[in-house]
């Protein structure tokens, strides 16, 4: 409860105050290259391999035991909705897309293609926040389960720490699989 308080209420308000868009769309590419190192070592069984983790701060609770194939798959469904919201934020346009955190949830099952799958991802996201976009500055808003009401900018951190909260997830979830080889002898 605390948590959540600090992270609506404080640390990314802080966050959103300091970063400019392209900063955000900066850190948004890096964090997503980030990813990509982390999967792409991976064989297809560890990639679609659950690992119960300690969740990292934003992380929720159902979200603790997932495969690397999953939180991909959970990032280029969030990241495509996020990039089509801003875009219709900055449009003036009626946001199409609903915040709604049980819908994006990921099914997994998906192999090695979820690599490729998020590299694309990456490239059309970064295209339509930096060329699509219109007025930056549109005070449209859209709400967001956890943050409330948002604007454009808003959105676009919002983006870049979803992606480093996800990669902080992932890097537990790898090194889960490390310690459950070591423990198999592998």
């Amino acid at each position: 409860m605390v948590q959540a308080f600090a992270l609506r209420h404080l640390i990314f308000p802080a966050y959103c105050l300091a970063t400019s868009w392209d900063k955000a769309l900066t850190s948004f590419r890096a964090e997503g290259q980030r990813l990509i190192a982390l999967a792409k070592p991976l064989s297809e069984d560890q990639l679609q391999q659950r690992v119960l983790i300690k969740a990292p701060m934003g992380l929720e609770d159902s979200s603790r035991y997932w495969s690397v194939a999953m939180v991909l798959e959970h990032l280029i469904e969030v990241g495509s909705r996020i990039a089509v919201g801003v875009v219709e934020l900055t449009q003036g346009a009626t946001v199409t897309v609903k915040a709604d955190i049980a819908d994006v949830k990921p099914e997994g099952g998906k192999g090695s293609e979820i690599i490729a799958d998020f590299r694309q991802f990456l490239d059309d996201y970064a295209r339509m926040v930096a060329e699509d976009a219109g007025d930056r500055n549109s005070k449209s808003r859209h709400s967001h389960p956890w943050f409330g009401q948002l604007n454009a900018h808003e959105w676009t951190c919002l983006s870049a720490v979803h992606q480093s909260v996800h990669r902080k997830q992932m890097e537990r979830i790898v090194a889960g699989l490390s310690d459950e080889n070591q423990q198999k002898g592998g």
